[in-house]
């Protein structure tokens, strides 16, 4: 019954705002201009920067890109807002792949994350939205969550009722259990149960657990898989029935390397993964979202640990995932940016990118490339996000200073839009 009163708060909420918005007074429909003069402009990472550029909008999506700073009369007439970003470094709005904005950061295991009402989740998943979009990450993956909180939020932010980045969400991670949980099963046909029922909630991808969490025991390297394999099979081929791509939780080695057989789309973390998972990689055509940020959670967390099991599974992750990842990449295998903020803080986002370039040895181009064109591809989106292009997506952000000189600069945030519409501009042109 309690959950009916949740719902009832959640829909209520987003109706009202909607109703308020719908009551504003109507104006007569016509395109919408903005033109963007760039001074360096990284339209598609990997390529060359291009400098002194226009950028041409219509009303949310890409007209088109013209050398030098021109002018732009649209045929209506109508006088097109300019954006003067010639002090910055332009490139398309970022993508971070693994994120769970239902969570509060690295205080996420204590009781405000666990036992919150679903109202507040809400409210809070909304607040971490917008640190998310300010950090200019312009769409986000949700790899799991709690309730009906960032169903809510996702929809409100669909339809111009608050402010935050373009949300894919998984619903609730499919897990082994026995229990009511809407992720829980046990069996072929349940595990077949439990993903329809997050088809049926809006799910827009299925994220199961492959292995234990790393925050457990169980999370070491030699950890056996969680599901039997006629059970994940199940979790996959139901998935695949519905067109719905596969996120698959997997620190142990034995549970990536089965869910990498099986036919998962991604393998999020990899921290313990080995030769035969990238060669598994590389045939399957998989990605990695590494989130090889919450090492820095690790790392200090191992400073104070008293657990013995658990040091010895945080010591062999600091060990590890750097250098699991440093092979991935070196190998060839496609990397997908995911930060786990919710696990790391909101805002933080870029923090991955940092340790892609300081410790793992990537390009910053290729550190790029993982947060834009690589994530794109993983949600299918290719062909509207990750480039400035024509028919692309207006999501662009910029920074004060170039990040291909320096990563670090990927945190100095000086300009947001997302879908034609600007969310932050700092800018001092």
């Amino acid at each position: 019954m309690k959950i009916k009163y949740i719902l009832a708060f959640t829909w209520s909420f987003i109706a009202f705002a909607e109703q308020s918005k719908a009551m504003e007074p109507r104006v007569e429909s016509e395109n919408k201009w903005t033109i963007i003069h760039a001074g360096t402009l990284l339209a598609v990472p990997g390529d060359k920067v291009r400098k002194q550029q226009t950028i041409i909008i219509k009303n949310n999506k890409i007209e088109k890109l013209v050398n030098g700073y021109v002018d732009f009369e649209p045929e209506n007439k109508t006088k097109a807002k300019l954006i003067d970003l010639k002090n910055s470094f332009v490139m398309p709005g970022l993508i971070d792949m693994h994120v769970h904005l239902d969570l509060n950061g690295p205080d996420w295991t204590k009781s405000n994350n666990k036992d919150a009402s679903e109202a507040y989740r809400i409210f809070k998943a909304q607040v971490n939205a917008a640190k998310t979009l300010q950090a200019g990450y312009t769409t986000v993956r949700n790899p799991g969550g709690s309730g009906w909180a960032v169903f809510a939020l996702r929809k409100a932010i669909e339809n111009g009722v608050v402010s935050g980045p373009r949300i894919f969400l998984s619903g609730h991670t499919i897990s082994v259990g026995g229990g009511d949980g809407s992720g829980t099963c046990s069996g072929p046909e349940s595990c077949r149960k439990a993903v329809r029922k997050q088809i049926d909630m809006g799910a827009d991808f299925i994220k199961v657990y492959a292995t234990c969490s790393g925050s457990q025991p169980c999370g070491h390297g030699d950890a056996r898989p969680v599901f039997l394999e006629d059970e994940l099979k199940a979790v996959i081929a139901t998935a695949k029935s519905r067109q719905l791509k596969v996120a698959a939780h997997g620190h142990a080695v034995a549970g990536i390397n089965q869910a990498l057989s099986l036919g998962v789309d991604s393998i999020e973390h990899g921290t313990f993964s080995d030769e035969k998972s990238i060669a598994l990689f590389k045939k399957t055509g998989a990605f990695l979202v590494p989130t090889i940020a919450v090492q820095d959670n690790v790392i200090r967390d191992s400073k104070t640990a008293t657990d013995s099991k658990m040091l010895h599974v945080m010591h062999n992750a600091i060990k590890s995932h750097p250098k699991s990842v440093r092979n991935a990449y070196k190998a060839g295998v496609k990397i997908a940016a995911g930060s786990d903020a919710g696990v790391i803080e909101h805002g933080q986002n870029a923090n991955e990118l940092l340790w892609y370039v300081n410790k793992v040895g990537m390009t910053t181009q290729d550190a790029l490339i993982t947060t834009t064109l690589n994530a794109a591809k993983l949600l299918g989106m290719e062909e509207k996000i990750g480039k400035i292009n024509p028919q692309m997506l207006a999501d662009i952000v910029a920074f004060s200073d170039s990040p291909l000189d320096d990563i670090n600069q990927i945190k100095h945030v000086v300009f947001v839009m997302k879908d034609g519409k600007v969310e932050v501009s700092n800018a001092n042109n």
